[in-house]
């Protein structure tokens, strides 16, 4: 057996699969001890099963022996977060809360395509309760920690997913994204993610928080995100919201006309104009500014300081709309249970009781109208980049960082959910590293149904940033 094989991407791992340079059984072995050794104090699997990755991965080498596959993720070990049913697991949504079914009879579609790739399911991830925060805390399974320094948080509210993958406890997992759960923990750990165009990957049931939540993958390198891109993208019955299928391979790129790409980049995506105190942190602007000149100095074609004006603030949409859901989620409680609940979700529960209809629905027509001025934006712009976060990572227990509206949940995450609310596709990329070794993320957004175009810049920067062979050193091997 190959010594680290938890650090493989899903690419190579199929290659020497191939080859039979090594199989399914040991890899899933090597990162069942790794969970062991680490998991506990990273807590970011919150249920995984020996026995059961063990029976999947035994299968698998027997179908690669047998050269009878089943697709295209056989043999690979994929961790599922813990808001996304799954037959094999209980769903607890990090939540005490049982009013609302733990136990499902039948996966998520996305989990479904997984399985018929013959993928392997490690288990359930972290999750914040009902997923409602940019950090990864719950009272019940309490705080996932970020393996770049154990004494940070992961983000959220894939939190669980991004330290997973961060920490070598799989090489991809799944999260989900209503207003940055991918992108936050993504750009945290040091890890590409991706918030695919709305309806693009299918989801079932359908997310309390309605069409700004989604589904997207997590995974240390952009080809590994792209093979899963190939397996859950496809439309599912279950999801009336589903998009048309598509005829697109995410894996392959064309860079001949890279150069030609028109780079719109901003710093605040549009926002400043909506937060009196909206600055990002020194290193992060310089850091991303450092990678900006990279791109430079391959030649691409850089459009610096793009203006976005939106029309109406996106904070003021998001609220209603997350707020309202939180609310309509709440009707699904008993009232017995309600004191077991964290007590930022009441807060949006009793927030999102004040609104009316008429507040709902004259929230979605802003959001309709920032998102046809973001697709006029495009006509200038091929693609939009700047900043992921406008912060590092920040002390474990903490939901907002110091310096930040501590009234205001998302006061430090405002550069993620304008996207969430537009629908458009938007990934991150670990650029760079502060001084203190904390990764840098950057944002990617293209127009819509453009998730391909995310990928294609995304493949070519991960080869001209070089990052992905660094590792966390604060856990054990």
């Amino acid at each position: 057996m190959q010594n680290e094989l938890y650090k493989i991407p899903a690419t190579s791992l199929l290659e020497m699969f191939k080859r039979k340079e090594t199989n399914p059984v040991e890899v899933s072995l090597e990162i069942i001890k790794n969970l062991k050794n680490n998991n506990k104090e990273i807590n970011a699997f919150v249920e995984y099963d020996e026995e059961k990755i063990i029976e999947q991965a035994k299968e698998s080498s027997a179908r690669w022996d047998k050269k009878k596959l089943m697709g295209l993720l056989d043999g690979i070990p994929i961790g599922i977060k813990d808001l996304i049913i799954t037959e094999d697991y209980f769903t607890r949504r990090g939540s005490y809360v049982e009013s609302i079914p733990t136990v499902s009879d039948r996966d998520a579609p996305v989990v479904a395509k997984i399985k018929s790739h013959g993928g392997v399911i490690l288990g359930k991830t972290t999750t914040p309760e009902f997923g409602h925060k940019g950090t990864t805390q719950s009272n019940r399974y309490g705080e996932t920690l970020n393996p770049w320094n154990l004494s940070l948080n992961a983000g959220g509210s894939s939190g669980g997913s991004s330290a997973a993958v961060a920490a070598g406890f799989g090489p991809l997992s799944i999260g989900t994204d209503g207003g940055g759960s991918v992108r936050i923990p993504c750009s945290f750990c040091g890890l590409f993610g991706h918030k695919p165009t709305f309806g693009r990957i299918p989801a079932y049931p359908l997310s309390p928080f309605g069409t700004v939540a989604n589904i997207g993958p997590i995974s240390r390198t952009v080809g590994d995100s792209a093979i899963l891109m190939n397996v859950i993208t496809t439309p599912h019955k279950d999801d009336w919201y589903s998009l048309p299928p598509e005829d697109i391979d995410y894996t392959k790129h064309n860079f001949e006309n890279i150069k030609s790409l028109r780079i719109g980049v901003t710093k605040y995506f549009g926002m400043k104009n909506f937060f009196n105190n909206l600055n990002i942190e020194e290193e992060i602007n310089l850091k991303i500014n450092e990678s900006i000149q990279v791109m430079k100095n391959e030649g691409l074609h850089i459009i610096d300081n793009i203006d976005l004006d939106w029309p109406h603030n996106p904070a003021d949409i998001f609220n209603i709309m997350w707020q309202t859901g939180a609310a309509n989620l709440s009707k699904k409680i008993s009232n017995e249970e309600f004191s077991k609940i964290d007590k930022n979700f009441l807060g949006f529960i009793e927030k999102g009781n004040s609104y009316s209809v008429f507040d709902l629905m004259g929230a979605e027509a802003k959001r309709a109208e920032n998102a046809v001025y973001l697709s006029h934006v495009f006509e200038k712009v091929d693609i939009i980049i700047g900043p992921t976060m406008p912060v590092a990572s920040f002390d474990a227990d903490k939901n907002v960082p110091e310096g930040w509206d501590q009234e205001d949940i998302f006061s430090w995450t405002p550069f993620t959910y304008p996207f969430n609310l537009t629908k458009h596709p938007a990934s991150t990329i670990n650029c760079n590293f502060t001084n203190n070794n904390l990764p840098v993320g950057m944002q990617i957004v293209a127009p819509l149904y453009g998730d391909k175009i995310c990928f294609k810049l995304a493949a070519y920067l991960e080869k001209i940033f070089a990052l992905t062979d660094n590792w966390p050193t604060s856990i054990s091997t």
